[in-house]
């Protein structure tokens, strides 16, 4: 059996749904796309690496253990996302983004099961603490996150 996938259908898949069908087809992992391939303009400099791809029934499970000021700082990843900046999540109430970042990931990790699996990238926090930095979740996450605040 033969399967003809192009670019475009690889980069609308999850990163792991990729990086399983590249290591049947035998392609060496530096031939893998990067983690950035098909996201677009919006996460440039974005690191994205190990970044999990939440379906909306995850996202249910993840906010059943998840504070209310937690909450109130994905609703804004719903709302602004899928990238935002750091002073987004100050303004609404977020006032240490790096315990947010680190509850993010704690909780991502037990709802994937992925030791390794993180809910945000970021980009380069050079000025982190002027918060000019940048937040993202995968596109996949932002509709399984704007279904849950129920946006759509």
């Amino acid at each position: 059996m033969f399967i003809t996938l192009t670019a475009d259908d690889l980069s609308s898949l999850s990163l792991s749904t990729k990086n399983e069908i590249l290591k049947l087809a035998g392609a060496a992992k530096e031939e893998a796309p990067s983690a950035l391939a098909g996201l677009g303009e919006a996460y440039k400099n974005i690191d994205m690496t190990g970044v999990a791809d939440l379906s909306y029934r995850q996202v249910q499970t993840w906010m059943e253990a998840a504070s209310e000021k937690t909450k109130l700082g994905l609703r804004i990843f719903a709302e602004h996302g899928p990238v935002v900046r750091a002073q987004a999540l100050i303004d609404a109430g977020i006032d240490n983004t790096s315990h947010f970042q680190s509850r993010t990931t704690i909780r991502t990790r037990t709802v994937t099961g992925d030791k390794e699996a993180y809910l945000l990238g970021w980009d380069d926090w050079g000025q982190a603490e002027e918060n000019q930095g940048r937040y993202a979740v995968t596109p996949l996450t932002h509709a399984s996150l704007r279904q849950y605040f129920q946006l759509d």
